[in-house]
């Protein structure tokens, strides 16, 4: 650690004030980021990692306490004044959020919110943000940008959201920019093509960035150094090569070994015989149309077939966009079916109406993407999972307890501790297990899981992966897994269907797809995939 860093934090102390109890978030960090440097923060959910990149720009809530010293480029931002730390956002550092639904205001376009960020850190006409703000979005990949300034956030996809906060972010062309898990939503391809742009920029203006990211192969193909932290602290500190070659403490080296591997599945050969045989979900030829208000008709889905046979796993992988999460809705009635027939445990999904249809959503299990957004904070835990067994199963009383009982232990949250906990007060691998838990409550013959770990840190990903395992191969049902992870995919599934614009492009067994594809669109997703190993990551980009 220097002097002459960029940023310097020195025995930063973070204490939350919680109902008149003290929490320590962060004890006494010591962190530097130079100039035209990549810093990577990485650890569990509740290692502090956001927390402390939060106290740099004095984002905590009000019943945070900060000790210590953080300076930007001399200037002590601990104790700063608003106008202090105004003068020092955006333009001198900004910061990319994790989650855009969060981050962008619902009720304005895009186009609207980057003029804005603009004009607030540069005088400029509004005609002149504007064509900024177009080649801004062109930076960061968006297609047809021109038309997408006058989309609002919810007619994006989950990548190009995120690609707009990024867009945001440099809006103030930063010294250093903060970025929290910003390829968390997004597919392999747009992944390499924002590490892609965060490494031009850094060699275009020597920005320095910190990067929080609980994705190890982002931090081998980006990072110079990395900083490891556990329960609010760091555990070890060192060059991206040492830190991934030879890790010296023990707790690094778990989080290494928990991070999945191309070519490390082990799953059945048999999954397509299977499929045909004993099929749970059998959809042709589907076609799923929405009307759009500036484009007409939007062909989302376009003749796609396939089948899950019983006790499968089938990865569906394919760019934001594609058509995978819309076909994951289809098979529970969420997705209009224009035309074709989606067939789940014999019941066409399209035409069931009424009681039909309310049988068939009690047999398929749902596990969304963000467990905060899909779990009731109004309910506790227990709540959470006696509604459906309430509505469906029609349990009461202390049977209604055990099964909840149940459930919580299968997905190991068990000894009653859980029980009157609400979302919040959760971390994020606890409320997806939640979320599990409740899906699984009444025995499904199909469960759809969309992008259920990409929001996980890796040692509780590979925490849930491992749960969902061990519940499929117990319960048998089958299950449609969809996933931006291609590492996640080969882990958990025995076959893999590739999406391209709304078509399927190739479907086979995981080993077959990941290691000899047939198609061009599924070779340039594997190697677009960053390697968790940073050797090997500078070696392909050198070549």
């Amino acid at each position: 650690m220097t002097a002459d860093s960029l940023l310097q934090v020195r025995h930063l102390h973070v204490v939350f004030d919680v109902e008149g109890r003290e929490a320590v978030a962060v004890e006494r960090l010591d962190a530097d980021v130079h100039e035209d440097e990549v810093v990577a923060l990485v650890g569990e959910s509740g290692s502090g990692k956001s927390v402390s990149s939060m106290s740099v720009l004095g984002l905590l809530p009000r019943n945070a306490r900060v000790s210590g010293s953080i300076r930007f480029d001399g200037i002590e931002l601990v104790g700063a004044s608003t106008d202090q730390l105004r003068r020092v956002r955006g333009g001198g550092v900004a910061m990319v959020f994790q989650d855009p639904s969060q981050a962008l205001d619902p009720v304005f376009t895009v186009g609207s919110q980057l003029v804005e960020a603009l004009r607030a850190h540069a005088r400029m006409s509004r005609a002149e943000a504007r064509r900024r703000a177009i080649e801004l979005l062109r930076a960061v990949e968006m297609p047809d940008p021109e038309t997408r300034m006058g989309f609002y956030p919810h007619q994006l996809s989950g990548g190009q959201a995120q690609r707009v906060v990024i867009a945001i972010g440099l809006a103030g062309e930063p010294r250093l920019l903060i970025a929290d898990e910003p390829t968390t939503a997004l597919d392999v391809t747009v992944q390499a093509e924002v590490l892609d742009l965060l490494r031009r920029l850094r060699t275009r203006s020597r920005m320095a960035i910190l990067l929080i990211t609980h994705d190890m192969g982002v931090v081998a193909d980006l990072a110079d150094r990395v900083v490891v932290m556990r329960n609010g602290s760091v555990v070890e500190t060192g060059a991206v090569e040492q830190i991934f070659a030879a890790p010296r403490e023990g707790y690094t080296r778990d989080l290494l070994a928990s991070v999945p591997r191309m070519g490390a599945g082990v799953r059945r050969d048999d999954a397509a015989e299977a499929a045909a045989s004993d099929a749970v979900v059998s959809v042709s030829d589907l076609v799923v149309d929405f009307r759009a208000r500036l484009r007409g008709t939007v062909r989302a889905v376009d003749d796609v077939s396939f089948r899950i046979g019983r006790g499968e796993v089938l990865g569906l992988v394919g760019e934001s966009g594609s058509g995978k999460t819309t076909v994951a809705r289809s098979l529970i009635g969420l997705s209009p079916v224009t035309s074709g027939t989606v067939v789940v445990d014999g019941t066409d999904v399209a035409a069931a109406r009424g009681a039909e249809r309310a049988e068939m959503r009690k047999r398929v299990g749902v596990v969304f993407q963000n467990p905060l957004a899909s779990l009731n904070p109004r309910y506790t835990v227990a709540e959470v999972l006696a509604e459906p067994l309430r509505v469906h199963a029609k349990l009461r009383g202390s049977a209604l307890d055990d099964r909840v009982d149940e459930l919580l232990s299968s997905v190991a949250l068990g000894g009653g501790r859980w029980r009157t906990r609400y979302p919040h007060e959760l971390s994020g691998g606890q409320r997806q297990r939640v979320a599990i838990a409740r899906a699984v409550s009444l025995d499904p013959v199909l469960l759809v899981a969309d992008e259920p770990t990409s929001a996980l840190d890796v040692s509780v990903q590979r925490q849930v992966l491992d749960l969902l395992a061990g519940l499929q191969e117990r319960l048998g049902f089958a299950c449609l897994f969809v996933s931006h992870d291609l590492a996640v995919v080969d882990a958990v599934c025995d076959r893999v269907a590739v999406m391209r614009r709304g078509r399927l492009v190739e479907i086979d067994d995981c080993r077959t797809v990941l290691t000899d594809p047939k198609d061009e669109y599924t070779r340039r997703l594997i190697a677009s995939a960053p390697l968790p190993d940073p050797v090997a990551q500078r070696a392909r980009h050198a070549s």
